[in-house]
This record gives C-alpha cells, structure tokens and sequence, in this order.
C-alpha cells in the first residue's frame, strides 16, 4: 500500500505553525494551520499516515538506529573513514557531538511521538466516524509513540516524556526505566482486545496488527524482566488467527525470505517498516543500510561485522553435514565451495577482496543490483515470529520451565536444518540446567537475529553493561569494548543543542 508510504508530505509542518497575535493576522491559503485541519475522517487518516513516517526517516529505521545497535554491540564494529562512525562504534563520541549520528535519532523519535500524540489528541473530537475506525487509530497512534519511546530508552535511556501535542504541557523527564514504563502503557493501549485487527487485507497489509502491538508489548516486558508475561504475550501471539482461520504467523521456509524485497510481508513478519525504492515528490522513499552496511565498493563499509558472526554460525553443521544456510544469508564472505558466487556482478575475487574479512549480506540488494543506492526498497522486519519463539522460551527459562523451552528453540534451528538441540553433538550437557540453557538461547539469538537492531538490547537485558568481567569477554568479541566505561558507555549522549531547550533535561553520565 503506497497510502503510508507516500503521506501528504506537506502534514510534516502542522503543529509547528504560531497563533501568536497580529494586527495583520490572515491565514495562509498556501499553508494549512491546526485551526484549518482536524476536521474530518480522511484528515486524520492522513495524521496517521504522517505518523508513520518517522519510522522512515534516517535517525530511525532508514540509517542511524541500525548504526546505534549493530556497530556499539560486539556483532558489529567500525573502521570508517568518516571519524564519526568510528567514534560512535568504539564508544568515543563527543560530549557535545550533535552531528547526524546523535543528532538525528533524537528528533527523528520525538517527531513521532509530536505527530502520534496529535492523532490522539484529535481522534476522539472528530465527528463522522465509525467507532471502530476510531478505535483502530488510536490503536495504530499508540503503538508509533510506544516505538518513540521504546527506542529512547534503548539508546539515549532519557529524555522528556510528552503526552500531549499542545504548548505548554508539563513533561517530566524520564530515565530508562521510564521511557520503557511509557512504552509498555501505549503498546498495552494498542493491544487492548478489539482495537486492533489481526490481519488486513492486501491494500493494508502495511499497518499495525495486534501481532505488532503483543510482540512489542512483550518486548517492553523482556527488558523489564517481567517473565510472566512475556511468556502470557508470546502465548497469545502464537494463538492469533489469520485469513480463514489459520494461525496470524508461521515461519517461512527459506531464512533468506526475510530479508528481500520480493518476500516482504510474509507470514514471519509481526512488523515491517515499508520502504519504497523510489521517490516522490523529492523524498526518497528507501532504506539506507544498504549503503552504509555491505561489500566494500558496492557500499561504504561504514559498519562491519565483527569476526564472532561468522566464526558463531560455523560452531554446528546441519543434520546433513553443511554450513548453517543463515551464515550466507547474514554474510559476504570468501566461500571456497562457491568462489564464483556473482556480488552485484563480480566474484570475490573480481573484487580482489580480503579473504580474511567478513561484510554484512543481510537487507542488500547483492544479487539484484550492480551496487547500492541510498534508496533501497527493502522492507525493514521490526518483529519476526523466530524472534518470538526465542524470546518465549527464554521466559520459560526463566520461570523455571526449562524443559518446555527445547520445542521453541527446536522451531528455529529446524528451519536451518540444525538438530533439536537435545540431539547437538556441540551443545551437549544442557539438559534442564537453567544457566546452561541461558547461555544457549544467548547463542542461539546472536545467530538467528544477528544484524537485526536487537543484540544491544539482549546484552542490557542479559545485565552485560554492568560487570567488567561480561565487558572483558565482549572486548574479546569486539576490540572495541575496551573503550566501555561502565555507567557511561550504555548510553548515547543527548545531542548537546537540545539540553537548554527542555527545563530539567540534564546530559548523561560522563558525557
């Protein structure tokens, strides 16, 4: 559906236009005010299509948050020449560094939680609407401020917290745990039975479900460590019914159909931010990463992966004696069974490449294009039902239910043709000890999900930013982690300009 994805561009600007006093006071028949807007049905679906739009934008999904995540975590480092990426990557950012980087996160997360919070101060005013439609909207706006919110606390783990689109309204300042309480409230509104659909049909198949609503509510819950409802959430999304009665999400069949554009919106897929690679009206449409994360030559090489990735994935052959299929979809690499393998056109050796190095393949467009734009028009998958599937047998863990976890872990390593765990001739000896089976599913993450934005969290939540020890064995996976200072090094600096422009907002620790 191009609805979403090409908004009414002009919507951006609402909200930020003055009603201050003026002997000469006329409205602008070029440009639309609050007092103008508002009004309708369509105008609020069109506030809603803006509000999707951030998730687009380069401090989001489009560029920067894959850098915030992918490169300070231990998949992933940078030896760019642009000193920025290496200084964000191998945390040596600047205390007053407000370039694109830190920049562009902040207020490209506080753009959609401004435009979600003016759905839902609108919603329920506008006359002329189903009551159902008006419920899905105010599920749809929650569910974008949650993402705001959500990532906050993620990256920076303060900031503001703004309920409200309308000048002069009070914000508290929010601390990590805060931002994700915030979080969870607006992702528990958007999953409130009823609110949201489970599926769409093909026009709409771009929107919030309440698969996206569970599995980011449940999201919110992992970092909380509240177990008992993750597992109660992940439950209930195993449970939804799609089209005809059928379960909402299944995996599918081949890894790989997760990250190309022509297998997007698939029945793996909870949430996928759309990206277009086109562009209208002089915005560009598409994803970044692409450029910034992949073969040097075709991409910039900006972020690389760390060596860990690949030497991970190589631990276990499958049941018939080959390479796990994830290490190839995840990445570039010097493959002596395929040294012909075409890179956008030319092998490996075309390229006269390292054959030590290791690049991302994940979300590139290596077999399609000669090289990559800055407009890639692959979908970007927020949540995908494997993620589930570990993060419920985590929370069985967790709770004691060791032995329930193995059926969950199981549905993911036989996608890949791996062996039911109880059967690995590599993981041996877990049986239903609850801190073996830890560190097993902490592996078994870091090889399904590995360039996916979600390893950073893992490591929070897994208590790894807290203890030199866990710091030591991340700096043995990423040389970078010897720059990590505890009680700092977790979090982003706030941009520095923006510290004056909010009362009580003070710069993290150490920046």
């Amino acid at each position: 559906m191009k609805y979403i994805k090409k908004s009414i561009f002009a919507f951006c600007c609402l909200g930020l236009v003055s009603c201050a006093d003026s002997f000469l006071e006329q409205n602008n028949p070029n440009r639309e005010t609050i007092g103008d807007f508002w009004k309708n049905e369509t105008e609020l679906m069109e506030g809603l299509s803006a509000a999707y739009r951030p998730l687009r934008f380069n401090g989001l999904y489009s560029r920067w948050l894959h850098v915030l995540y992918i490169s300070r975590s231990d998949e992933g480092y940078s030896l760019s020449s642009d000193p920025n990426f290496a200084s964000y990557s191998s945390f040596l950012t600047r205390n007053n560094d407000s370039t694109e980087g830190v920049l562009y996160p902040w207020l490209d997360m506080y753009k959609g939680i401004f435009w979600a919070n003016q759905v839902l101060d609108n919603a329920p005013e506008i006359e002329g609407i189903s009551e159902s439609l008006r419920e899905r909207i105010i599920g749809e706006a929650s569910f974008l401020r949650g993402m705001g919110y959500f990532h906050l606390a993620g990256t920076y783990g303060r900031g503001p917290i703004s309920l409200s689109s309308m000048a002069g309204e009070e914000r508290e300042i929010g601390e990590k745990p805060d931002l994700y309480e915030q979080a969870r409230k607006d992702f528990e509104l958007a999953a409130e039975a009823g609110r949201l659909p489970n599926y769409y049909d093909n026009a709409n198949v771009d929107r919030v479900t309440r698969g996206a609503a569970l599995g980011m509510l449940a999201k919110v819950y992992v970092q909380q460590k509240n177990w008992n409802k993750v597992e109660e959430l992940c439950h209930e999304i195993f449970n939804l019914q799609g089209a005809n009665g059928q379960p909402a999400y299944d995996l599918v069949a081949n890894y790989v159909d997760n990250f190309k554009e022509n297998t997007e919106n698939n029945s793996e897929s909870l949430f996928e931010v759309q990206f277009d690679g086109t562009i209208y009206n002089g915005i560009e449409l598409g994803c970044q990463r692409a450029k910034f994360f992949g073969l040097p030559g075709p991409s910039f090489d900006d972020v690389t992966p760390s060596d860990v990735v690949k030497t991970d994935l190589e631990k276990e052959k499958t049941i018939d004696g080959k390479t796990d299929p994830r290490l190839k979809a995840t990445l570039f690499y010097y493959d002596e069974e395929d040294p012909d393998e075409l890179l956008y056109g030319m092998t490996w050796r075309e390229r006269e490449l390292n054959d030590a190095k290791v690049y991302w393949r994940k979300y590139t467009n290596y077999d399609t294009q000669d090289t990559e734009g800055f407009n890639s028009g692959i979908n970007y998958r927020v949540l995908r039902l494997a993620d589930m599937y570990l993060l419920y047998a985590e929370a069985l863990n967790e709770l004691g239910r060791t032995g329930e976890a193995y059926a969950y872990i199981n549905k993911v390593r036989n996608r890949v043709n791996l062996p039911n765990l109880e059967n690995s001739t590599v993981f041996t000896g877990i049986g239903n000890d609850q801190a073996k089976m830890r560190e097993q599913i902490m592996h078994e993450r870091f090889c399904e999900l590995a360039g996916e934005c979600w390893r950073w969290m893992d490591l929070e939540r897994w208590g790894m930013f807290e203890d030199q020890l866990k710091i030591n064995w991340l700096a043995s996976r990423d040389f970078e982690f010897e720059n990590f200072t505890i009680g700092k090094s977790d979090r982003f600096p706030i941009p520095y300009r923006e510290i004056p422009l909010v009362d009580g907002l003070v710069q993290n620790p150490g920046f």
